[in-house]
């Protein structure tokens, strides 16, 4: 059986859509096959190996999801540990728009799939455009506290 696409008003014919929405997942094309083999011709059905080859093409499809989503976990995993190692330190890079933002890394932040710095100074630094790290300066907030002669303190919170 074929099927010719319909092109659409807004995308160009030939464009695929990028959206999960309308991501295949392995139960759809099981739901496909079964409709399929529901709407056979009964004079010519579909022979053992072409549907044991389709089946085979499904686990294939489901164990390749399962290793990409395993693999997009460990990177984020590795890249909090990496950002995590960045705090206390002096890093520099580019953001968005490709300004040098220089400042000392107070935290890190997760959103979604990326792994962002938040500095000192208040701006946030993805962790992909970082150019630089460098030792944090010993005059730095919070790292003289405790020091014979300093006068900052340094306040901990529970979350």
């Amino acid at each position: 059986m074929f099927t010719t696409p319909i092109p659409t008003g807004g995308a160009a014919q030939g464009t695929q859509l990028k959206s999960k929405n309308f991501a295949l997942k392995p139960e759809d094309f099981i739901k496909m096959m079964v409709t399929q083999l529901q709407n056979q011709d009964p004079t010519n059905p579909a022979k053992n190996d072409e549907l044991l080859a389709q089946m085979s093409q499904i686990g294939q499809l489901q164990a390749s999801s399962t290793l990409t989503d395993s693999i997009k976990g460990m990177v984020l995993q590795n890249q909090i540990g990496s950002a995590g190692n960045l705090i206390g330190k002096t890093v520099q890079g580019v953001d968005d728009l490709n300004n040098v933002v220089t400042g000392v890394v107070n935290s890190v932040k997760v959103n979604q799939d990326s792994v962002s710095l938040e500095l000192d100074n208040g701006k946030s630094l993805a962790l992909g455009k970082v150019t630089s790290i460098a030792a944090a300066p010993a005059t730095s907030r919070g790292l003289t506290a405790g020091l014979p002669g300093s006068s900052s303190s340094v306040a901990t919170t529970a979350s």
